[in-house]
């Protein structure tokens, strides 16, 4: 049974999502009156693929950027219906409406202390096992009405080919999954004929008989939204007027009359059981066909391309979530931020993420005295060039100060990654070190510097409190309340906590980033003290367990705050040093020594290295080996551990012989990010010394990078080594799904 309540949430939750994709296409569809059907006909799949699929990948483009939804996403999906509704002490559905919310919120009951079963329990029971019902309910009717159409065509005979005629139906349509069959009404007139089975063929061509079978099963697992039947009914509409256009394109003008007839005719011999089964291709939406039929022209090419544009980037927005983001806060800088969450902070520069994709690097300017054009100019004309020779310098707005974007021109040197910058005014000037700065500066490549420009707030701004953050205990503990009242004051008529949360995500991560360590202990202090009930210790919950990550030793997601408090038992950091090789191979034991000093990050965990070497050349007294290395550095809390960050590098290290004819690094040679990454392993894999391209050994590492399980493997086997090696008989780490990803009872490689 919990089962079937998991999947009848999970539905719900589809279905909502796909309401929100289908309004937007009902809109855009109006639009698209005066164009080809067809295209009203394909922005229907978004819709579909919402209603079967309850992942999407991220895209800046989505649709739902444009709307605030207080939704929880989890791995790629939207959870408007918590899957663990039915246990919540205060159960609560987002729809992202606040109207529909607030009256089904105050409707939903509450957990009593003193009951034995959660009433919201029984509830999800009943719905889940009604929608099961009336999905199977459903099936049996179609699966029937198919049936009785099949027995119906049992004395059809053979026209031609795949059209058969019989006397048992009224109208024509297309029959078969597999091999698709054309039925026709016996003694039709010649001239109707020819415009029927043009439709019918155009109808297997384009495969609709696949496609609204598919579209109805859809129909059925969502039979509860009536939303979904609108669509289903619209989209029917669609595809007929597609197709009757398809039709008229090949006939010409001249159809028009004789098709229209056809469709009169046809629709006066109607028999009742085949609109009844939406399985078959009956002929339908007769009279709004035939006005479209009548208005029927042949479209300019612009209007053709247009659409296509305005389609495919619609159905894309429609498929799409919205990008996952992580949050920068720099009490240093006063500043924070948002930034694409799978980039990583690259530890051989001050402040700078990275990606595949891109970067950002914050800094200060001095610039006292200085209008911000003239510190705009200064950077952007640099001796150096760092823009190029001619960069763009465009007035913006950013939090309410003054802003000036620079951009690079077309001469940009390469090593440059494409960057660009944003100068904005400090309300006032902060002080970092001995010095006061009155400018900050943003740096990241063209495509993204808007896009993360747009997210920065000043953080006095957000505390309210023009002062930098007291972090003394009066200081925290003024922080967190502040924050609190902030986010508990809204939206009142909202039962389920994570709503406050989502409509004030910055008090939130206020409390997390700027509090840090010491707003975890006021808060557990104050679950200590008993002054944590109602949404007040559900909020400081959630705050607790995401600073505690794997140190939180309770997994048991229906306790309330109080009950997770009395459970809770925090795992203390076992401190463990980095890895250490043991072999005796020399070219290893150097690599390894250089990995683990590059890659080492002692105030952040132990780091383990997993070197793949792909081969070592010696020129005039140096030795050049060339490796992909994947390096993860990892806590260790009481038998869980936290992997705190990882990277896998393709480079190249240089030694040198020293005066003891020991190997000491000379150069070492990371691969660059994004477009620049394939052609910067190719430039570093030459000789040493002569510079000599080295053959096939660029093509050789590129095509590692793409199948690299063996250094995974090598990774796991390494620090299942390095646990034994100090002691730890019991270790393991979770992944994000919270399924075991290495255990010291199983140091595999988990696909």
């Amino acid at each position: 049974m919990s089962s079937l309540k998991d999947l009848f949430i999970t539905v719900v939750n589809m279905s909502i999502t796909a309401s929100f994709v289908a309004i937007g296409v009902i809109l855009v569809r109006m639009l698209l009156k005066k164009v080809p059907k067809i295209f009203s006909y394909v922005i229907w799949a978004p819709v579909l693929f919402r209603l079967v699929c309850p992942f999407s990948f991220n895209s800046e483009f989505s649709f739902f950027n444009l709307i605030n939804l207080n939704a929880k996403k989890e791995s790629g999906a939207y959870e408007f219906v918590p899957q663990n509704m039915g246990l919540m002490h205060t159960p609560g559905i987002q729809t992202g409406i606040d109207s529909i919310d607030n009256g089904l919120n105050a409707s939903l009951t509450s957990t009593t202390p003193i009951a034995s079963v959660n009433p919201m329990e029984i509830w999800m029971t009943v719905f889940s096992l009604i929608w099961i019902f009336g999905v199977i309910a459903l099936l049996i009717f179609s699966i029937v009405s198919y049936m009785k159409i099949k027995g119906m065509l049992r004395t059809a005979t053979r026209v031609d080919g795949n059209v058969f005629e019989t006397d048992a139906i009224g109208t024509a349509f297309v029959c078969g999954f597999i091999r698709p069959k054309i039925y026709v009404p016996a003694n039709i007139e010649d001239a109707n004929l020819s415009y029927i089975l043009e439709h019918e063929r155009t109808h297997i061509s384009r495969k609709d008989y696949l496609i609204k079978p598919i579209a109805f099963l859809a129909l059925i697992l969502h039979w509860f939204n009536p939303l979904m039947w609108l669509c289903f009914t619209l989209m029917s509409r669609d595809m007929e007027m597609s197709c009757d256009e398809n039709v008229l394109h090949k006939l010409g003008d001249g159809a028009k009359g004789g098709y229209s007839n056809s469709l009169l005719s046809l629709s006066v011999k109607r028999k009742g059981i085949l609109t009844a089964n939406p399985l078959a291709f009956g002929e339908n939406h007769v009279k709004t066909r035939i006005k479209n039929i009548l208005n029927f022209k042949k479209p300019a090419f612009w209007v053709i391309v247009v659409a296509v544009i305005a389609v495919c980037a619609a159905t894309i927005a429609f498929a799409a979530n919205p990008s996952k983001s992580a949050a920068y806060i720099s009490e240093v800088y006063k500043i924070s931020l948002r930034y694409p969450s799978y980039w990583k902070l690259n530890p051989n520069y001050i402040e700078r993420y990275e990606g595949k994709d891109g970067f950002f690097q914050v800094g200060a300017i001095d610039g006292e005295d200085m209008a911000i054009d003239e510190v705009a100019k200064n950077d952007a004309f640099h001796k150096l060039n760092p823009y190029g020779s001619d960069p763009k310098i465009i007035n913006r707005i950013i939090d309410g100060q003054e802003a000036r974007l620079i951009l690079p021109s077309a001469d940009q040197a390469e090593e440059m990654q494409n960057q660009a910058g944003l100068i904005v005014k400090y309300p006032e000037a902060v002080k970092i070190g001995d010095s006061a700065y009155h400018y900050f500066i943003l740096w990241a490549d063209e495509s993204h510097i808007e896009q993360i420009g747009n997210t920065l707030t000043f953080l006095k701004k957000q505390t309210g409190n023009k002062n930098s953050i007291d972090t003394s205990e009066e200081g925290i503990a003024q922080l967190v309340e502040e924050n609190l009242a902030i986010i508990m004051s809204s939206p009142k008529q909202y039962s389920n906590p994570y709503a406050y949360i989502q409509s004030h995500q910055e008090e939130y991560e206020n409390i997390k980033k700027l509090g840090g360590e010491k707003a975890l202990q006021y808060m557990l202090s104050q679950f200590k003290s008993g002054n944590a009930e109602g949404l007040r210790g559900h909020i400081m919950m959630q705050l607790c367990k995401e600073l505690l990550g794997v140190r939180n030793n309770v997994t048991d997601e229906t306790l309330t705050p109080q009950e997770w408090y009395d459970a809770l038992s925090i795992r203390q950091e076992v401190k463990l040093p980095d890895f250490e090789y043991d072999g005796s191979d020399p070219i290893e034991k150097l690599v390894y020594t250089t990995e683990i000093e590059k890659n080492s990050q002692p105030q952040r965990g132990f780091t383990i290295v997993a070197p793949k070497i792909f081969g070592s050349y010696e020129e005039d007294g140096l030795l050049k080996v060339f490796v992909t290395t994947f390096s993860a550095t990892y806590k260790l809390y009481g038998n869980v551990l936290d992997e705190v960050g990882g990277s896998v590098v393709p480079s190249a290290i240089t030694y040198k012989k020293d005066n003891s004819g020991n190997y000491v690094l000379e150069k070492y040679e990371q691969a660059k990010d994004g477009a620049d990454w394939q052609p910067s392993i190719k430039k570093f894999c030459t000789m040493p010394v002569s510079g000599k391209e080295i053959p096939g050994l660029a093509d050789k590492i590129i095509d590692h990078y793409g199948n690299r399980d063996d250094i995974r493997t090598l990774r796991w086997e390494n620090l299942f080594k390095h646990l034994k090696a100090n002691g730890i008989k019991d270790a393991t780490l979770f992944n994000s799904r919270g399924e075991i990803e290495f255990s010291m009872s199983n140091p595999q490689y988990v696909n």
